[in-house]
């Protein structure tokens, strides 16, 4: 296979000896500029081999308008000759073929200035000849006997108006390899807001006719592709993709485009043509790419803050709460192969977790590459360890790719090291049973070691089996600090005890769970109120270090008026218990008859946390009331007042616990019974509350009394009404 060298030579040396100037011309590009007063500047880049001749310190530019009867020609002064130095970033080079890049422009004090308004201006260069060699033009092999020929259009017909032609911002020098895939970008600007398309076009010859095609080429396919990425252009963006090939060796060849650009016309509804550049460049591949090339993408090892590990990798010293990473590259990489998401991109945390990309700013040339990156995070780096940046194929189907078309590995690594951050401080403060019918599960973040904003949930973890296995149970808010448990209800509460760990997620990380705690289950028999043996299980919060021994104590209290019940310490008893225990109650006086609940709860920890168990309820008996041998006639009052002032608060019924049975029903005036007792007792009456304990509006309400007297058989059934007034 011939070298790049071979193929610049053949191209090089076709060109001297044919070419009288021996100019070595590969390329150029016109576009002008209106600057007023019917004047133009115009500017014409010639890219040309920095061997053999040079180009003259002028050039002429051809201007012709057939329907105007224009033909004239303007010089243009060389104001810039510089080489393109990144040529050859694909390629290996050959001594001395460095490609340079001529600007010709005209002056302040001799611009172009066309008077007449006509439709159909060409801005023309040509110049003779090609160099030999060419693949894609001519037959049998005779480019060389082809001109240059690159040309602008300008529309300015009366009533629309002045107009700039687009102007070519990118370095059209192409030198690449095969192989890989090419995004090879030829981006305009428009200063006029008018709309562009770019379009292929054939390479020209002398007066603007086009070269013809060496067999098996055309505009479309101006050198070997592959069939999957064949030779397109975006005629939205003038991206060039392909993939090219090399069946037959190395390949100079000629691609050419135009940038058209339109204006809608308001009166008659359609876009007319105005104006066009046009540009034209040798393009050549080569079979052998660079050494660094065929490495793909690589992060620059010499960037700042960069070194390499005992294993090689790169690795980068970042700070705690960065929010951003910043990758170099040794080779710039085309900008259109980085997905905007950061998908290109994965992060795992020090404990394996991933970390999302936001999205990725890039540092775009005008010729669509970046030799850096920034990753934007989701969440800043707020954990000491190493995290691993991995390369992967994103959203848009590929890793990233060098200018060359060679893509990065997938899987490639650098590590980033954090090591100044503070280590988050938290815990589970405690597990109690709350109300007798579900858990509460207290913690504690301490944000003077974690900001709250890094802050995303925590983790409740529950056992059901006595420790032996965990699973996550519910996630709760970090600052609010617990949860309630409602879900083994009352009777759940009552039956075991609960296990509970908490682990914190913060910025998308969960750190290790704290230790376990426990709830109380209180059990015991409660037959006889006065007598009352009862165990517990242990509390499960104080067997770890930093917490006290824990101490219970057992209270005893009567149901209130609320539903709860008034607890007060145990008095009688001759030791506190001081760990988990059995207790017998033992009272000293006899309870009132009523509801009435045990429980156990922790003395205070050292954060003032304490720890109830659930409740045992039990029940003290009413005295029985012993019915004389015959009942007596009842005296039933028809008002009462439960307003609490010590006068006719309670509905008494005089007599009526001379009855062995005495049923008593209370109704609305709607029928409904609100009401009941199976065994009325003056010491427990109708107090104006429905059944529910509810307080019951004032009105008049209907009562039916059935009394009866097992011991003489009497009976009796009252209905009548009585009249709450309570002033409520």
């Amino acid at each position: 296979m011939k070298s790049i060298y071979r193929i610049l030579a053949v191209v090089l040396f076709g060109l001297i000896s044919v070419q009288a100037e021996a100019s070595h011309v590969i390329g150029g590009d016109i576009q002008y500029e209106y600057i007023g007063n019917n004047q133009y500047y115009i500017k014409l880049v010639i890219y040309r081999q920095s061997t053999g001749a040079g180009l003259g310190a002028t050039a002429n530019v051809n201007v012709q308008s057939s329907s105007c009867g224009v033909n004239t020609s303007i010089t243009l002064q060389r104001t810039a000759q510089f080489l393109a130095p990144d040529a050859f970033d694909c390629i290996p080079s050959a001594a001395g073929f460095v490609p340079e890049v001529n600007v010709y422009e005209t002056t302040a004090s001799n611009p172009l200035t066309l008077t007449q308004r006509c439709s159909d201006y060409k801005l023309s260069w040509q110049l003779c000849c090609r160099p030999g060699g060419i693949t894609n033009i001519g037959t049998g092999n005779n480019s060389a006997t082809y001109s240059f020929y690159f040309e602008a259009e300008l529309n300015n017909r009366q009533g629309l108006g002045n107009n700039s032609s687009p102007s070519f911002v990118t370095t059209p020098i192409a030198y690449h390899c095969a192989g890989g895939y090419i995004n090879y970008l030829q981006r305009a600007t428009e200063p006029d807001g008018d709309s562009i398309r770019y379009e292929i076009i054939d390479p020209r010859s002398a007066a603007g006719t086009n070269v013809p095609y060496a067999a098996g080429f055309s505009k479309n396919n101006p050198f070997s592709t592959t069939t999957q990425n064949p030779y397109t252009l975006d005629p939205k963006t003038g991206n060039i993709s392909f993939v090219a090939t090399l069946p037959g060796g190395p390949q100079v060849s000629v691609i050419a485009l135009r940038v058209d650009e339109y204006r809608f016309d308001s009166t008659y509804f359609f876009w007319e043509k105005v104006g066009s550049s046009n540009r034209e460049i040798q393009v050549v591949i080569n079979g052998s790419c660079n050494a660094a090339v065929n490495r793909g993408v690589e992060l620059d090892p010499n960037a700042p803050g960069v070194s390499l590990d005992a294993q090689g990798r790169q690795t980068k010293d970042y700070k705690c709460y960065d929010e951003s990473v910043t990758l170099h590259f040794t080779i710039p990489v085309e900008c259109v192969s980085v997905a905007p998401d950061g998908t290109d991109f994965r992060i795992t945390a020090p404990n394996g977790q991933p970390i999302p990309v936001k999205s990725v700013t890039t540092f775009c040339s005008v010729d669509g590459e970046t030799d850096s990156l920034r990753l934007n995070l989701y969440k800043p780096l707020i954990f000491n360890g190493d995290y691993f940046l991995y390369s992967k194929f994103g959203t848009d189907g590929n890793t990233l790719l060098n200018k060359c078309g060679k893509p990065m590995d997938e899987f490639d690594t650098i590590i980033l090291k954090v090591n100044d951050c503070l280590f988050p401080q938290y815990d589970i403060l405690g597990v109690t049973v709350d109300q007798d019918k579900r858990v509460r599960i207290d913690w504690n973040v301490d944000t003077t070691t974690i900001p709250a904003q890094f802050l995303d949930f925590v983790r409740i973890y529950r056992s059901t089996d006595s420790g032996a296995t965990y699973s996550q149970w519910n996630t709760g808010n970090p600052i609010q600090g617990y949860i309630y448990d409602g879900s083994m209800g009352p009777g759940g509460v009552d039956a075991q005890y609960y296990n509970y760990k908490v682990s914190l997620v913060a910025n998308g990380y969960e750190l290790t769970a704290t230790h376990p705690m426990h709830s109380i289950v209180l059990q015991g028999d409660v037959s006889n109120p006065a007598n009352m043996p009862l165990s517990w299980s242990s509390y499960g919060g104080f067997q770890y270090p930093g917490f006290q021994s824990v101490q219970f104590k057992v209270q005893v209290g009567p149901k209130n008026d609320t539903g709860g019940y008034d607890f007060v310490d145990v008095i009688d008893a001759t030791n506190l218990p001081t760990a988990d225990s059995a207790y017998t109650v033992q009272l000293t006086t006899n309870p009132t008859p009523g509801e009435y609940a045990v429980r156990v709860v922790t003395l205070p920890d050292a954060n003032g946390y304490i720890s109830e168990s659930n409740w045992v309820i039990y029940s003290v008996p009413t005295e029985p009331i012993i019915p004389p041998t015959s009942a007596q006639p009842i005296r039933i009052p028809n008002v009462f007042s439960p307003n609490a002032d010590g006068m006719n608060d309670l509905w008494t019924i005089d007599a009526i616990e001379t009855w062995s049975s005495r049923k008593v029903s209370v109704y609305d005036r709607w029928g409904r019974r609100v009401w009941k007792s199976d065994q009325y007792s003056n010491s427990d009456p109708f107090k104006g509350q429905d059944s529910q304990g509810n307080d019951l509006a004032d009105g008049t309400y209907f009562y039916v009394i059935e009394l009866a007297h097992g011991p003489t058989g009497q009976s009796e059934t009252f209905e009548g009404s009585v009249n709450l007034m309570s002033g409520r």
